[in-house]
């Protein structure tokens, strides 16, 4: 076995065993799990160590993969599995107890299909956005409908995205007021404020936060170190929705959304 192949596998190896039981590894344990000898694991967690990849909570302890080493293992493992993670879900009662048991903060929200249609010029009075199954009623200006009608096909969020960049608050809080309706479920708030620890939490609490995932999965700067998020295309209770899940690094995501395919 190449020196390469083996310094991954036991990285992925104490990776795997820290998902699993939340507990440190040994070179002893390790040597049981992968039939290597002790002393080259030893060798092994040095280098990775030195790199910055692993690290022991005290100088007796095993080791356990650093933040750093999480992150890198969730974006590898989203790139190749994102694509395969529409869930669905089909129970209220079971995604809170699965919020609880792995201490994630879960939020569930409409919206992701609201395509505004048309937009309808009510007697230079009110213009009113057509969603199909929502509406939005705003004051006529002529520059606000000259400006909405090249909106037309864009979705609820990108929309609220373009009205906070020029400004346009009438339009940015009818959505918000609208964004409230869209709120399907949501779960272990308590954990939401342990990630911040301060009123930064808030952003958490509806599908505003929408605006702050740049990506599915998101690190810092939006979550503080050692914590993340995932942003998941699914079905709540027939409707199409976002997921957030938030939580810990060394949460088991894999494991969550394995249960909740399992229980659909």
């Amino acid at each position: 076995m190449k020196n390469h192949d083996k310094k991954d596998l036991i990285l992925d190896s104490i990776i795997e065993t820290y998902l699993l039981d939340n507990a440190p590894i040994g070179s002893s344990e390790l040597n049981l799990n992968l039939c290597i000898p002790a002393s080259t694991i030893r060798v092994y967690l040095k280098r990775l160590s030195d790199e910055g990849l692993i690290t022991q909570l005290h100088i007796s302890s095993g080791r356990i993969p650093t933040v750093l080493t999480m992150q890198n293992y969730w974006q590898n493992y989203w790139k190749e599995k994102q694509n395969e993670n529409l869930i669905k879900i089909t129970n209220e009662v079971f995604l809170k107890e699965l919020s609880k048991e792995f201490e994630i903060y879960c939020l569930v929200y409409g919206g992701r299909n609201l395509i505004l249609k048309e937009i309808f010029n009510l007697n230079a009075k009110f213009i009113i956005l057509d969603f199909e199954d929502e509406e939005l009623v705003l004051k006529y200006t002529k520059e606000a409908w000259e400006f909405l009608k090249t909106l037309i096909g864009f979705d609820l969020f990108s929309i609220e995205n373009i009205a906070l960049r020029v400004s346009f608050m009438e339009l940015v809080d009818k959505i918000t007021c609208l964004r409230q309706n869209l709120i399907y479920y949501r779960s272990n708030e308590e954990r939401a404020y342990q990630i911040y620890q301060n009123d930064e939490f808030v952003k958490l609490l509806d599908c505003g936060v929408h605006h702050y995932f740049k990506d599915s999965l998101e690190f810092e700067p939006l979550f503080k170190e050692g914590f993340m998020g995932l942003k998941v295309d699914g079905q709540f209770l027939g409707e199409d929705v976002n997921i957030i899940l938030a939580g810990s690094v060394y949460t088991d995501y894999k494991k969550i959304l394995k249960q909740i395919k399992e229980a659909a």
